[in-house]
């Protein structure tokens, strides 16, 4: 299976970061650090740009 670009993380107490694999570091969209995030908004959040990375790559290959 493929590593995807995006993942949750853990944070304190009972919040959630989405993470940049390749950097380690909170994705940031229209200039917001996905950060302190409910488990279900994080794993929803990870999931579409997972998809729209997904959906880049197979427009340009």
């Amino acid at each position: 299976m493929e590593t995807q670009p995006y993942s949750v993380q853990k944070n304190l107490n009972i919040y959630w970061s989405v993470v940049e694999e390749t950097t380690g570091r909170e994705a940031v969209v229209n200039g917001f650090v996905m950060d302190m995030l409910t488990a279900e908004e994080a794993e929803e959040l990870a999931g579409a740009l997972n998809r729209d990375e997904e959906q880049a790559f197979l427009l340009v290959a």
